[in-house]
C-alpha cells in the first residue's frame, strides 16, 4: 500500500506562518484584520471594489443625480 509521503513546501509554510502571525496580531478578529487590510490598501492608493461599484452606479444615474 502506498503511504502518503510527507514533503515540505517552503511557499506553503510561509503562507501558513503569515496566516498565524496575522491571526495573533489581530487576536483572531477577522473583522479587525479586514478593516486594517482595507485601510492599508487605501493608503497604497488601491481602489476598493465597493468604490468601483458606487462609481459605476453614479455614472449610470447620470449627472446631477445624488446617491443615497
Amino acid at each position: 500500500m502506498n503511504a502518503p509521503s510527507s514533503w515540505h513546501d517552503p511557499v506553503v509554510a510561509e503562507i501558513h506562518a503569515t496566516r498565524e502571525r496575522l491571526a495573533d496580531e489581530y487576536h483572531n478578529d477577522l473583522l479587525a484584520y479586514s478593516k486594517a487590510a482595507e485601510a492599508r490598501c487605501r493608503t497604497l492608493g488601491l481602489t476598493m471594489a465597493e468604490d468601483q461599484h458606487q462609481a459605476a452606479q453614479v455614472a449610470k444615474a447620470g449627472p446631477g443625480v445624488e446617491q443615497q
